[in-house]
């Protein structure tokens, strides 16, 4: 059986995303999150935390790797609610980027993308901006990249101002509780 080229690749970031977890394990073992913080120094692991959410909340793919630093980092005696309010900070400020990307990318879809995005448009525009606002604070509820729906917004022209705030307090609430509960567990062992 001969492998295609998405194969090997597929293949390959799985066998790093399985590499940075078993290298993030080997290196929790002989030095636990305490040590870690200590070391990088408390200041320095909010301005970590932030690029780290920044850059590893962007894909499916590094979302992993940012969610495994975060729990080690969070175990290391950090102030939770600081935590949470850099990382969802770095994960909003990574969605906005697509964002932006997504309103520069509305006048390149032409040929037959154009039909479903101008369907998809007159849908938004029939649903109240409530209720998107609450999907979107449900969605970003979950480890899920939120660049997908940032992308969607703003090729549907949904206001810029409108998703903030609920990408800002979903993503908050999501890595509060994470980091909440994974001190919890650590605490059990």
């Amino acid at each position: 059986m001969v492998l295609h080229y998405g194969g090997n690749r597929n293949v390959l970031i799985l066998g790093l995303i399985v590499l940075f977890i078993v290298s993030w394990s080997i290196l929790l073992f002989y030095h636990p999150p305490g040590e870690i913080v200590e070391r990088l120094g408390v200041r320095n692991v909010y301005i970590f935390v932030f690029l780290l959410a920044m850059i590893g909340g962007v894909s499916t793919l590094t979302s992993t790797t940012f969610y495994t630093a975060l729990i080690a980092i969070s175990l290391g005696s950090v102030n939770s609610i600081g935590i949470a309010l850099v990382a969802s900070l770095g994960l909003t400020f990574g969605d906005l980027v697509f964002y932006y990307l997504g309103t520069k990318s509305k006048q390149c879809v032409k040929g037959k993308y154009a039909g479903t995005i101008f369907r998809l448009t007159k849908w938004m525009e029939r649903i109240d901006d409530r209720i998107t606002m609450l999907l979107i604070f449900f969605y970003s509820l979950t480890p899920l990249p939120s660049d997908v729906i940032a992308i969607a917004l703003a090729i549907v022209g949904f206001p810029f101002r409108k998703m903030i705030v609920p990408l800002v307090v979903g993503n908050f609430t999501l890595i509060f509780m994470l980091v909440e509960i994974s001190k919890l567990g650590y605490s059990l062992i």
